[in-house]
């Protein structure tokens, strides 16, 4: 549980560094769907979409601890 108290403490005191674990992952989740798109064998197509449930799992845990520490919703736009 280090790593989750950490990420907590993290984004207790910084909305900068949480909107850019952010974007980091828009960024990830970005690229795999791209890869979705092009031509792959089936175990490469299942690890992509594993990893996708994976990235949205970790902006649910981000937004929700955020909003636990700040109440008010973590906004984060593409143009930042």
């Amino acid at each position: 549980m280090t790593t989750l108290t950490r990420l907590e403490d993290l984004l207790l005191h910084s909305r900068e560094e949480a909107k850019g674990i952010i974007l980091q992952l828009r960024a990830a989740r970005k690229q795999l769907e791209e890869n979705n798109g092009k031509l792959q064998d089936a175990q490469q197509y299942q690890q992509n979409t594993l990893l996708l449930e994976a990235i949205e799992q970790a902006e649910n845990i981000i937004n929700i601890i955020y909003y636990r520490y700040h109440n008010s919703a973590l906004v984060v736009s593409e143009q930042e």
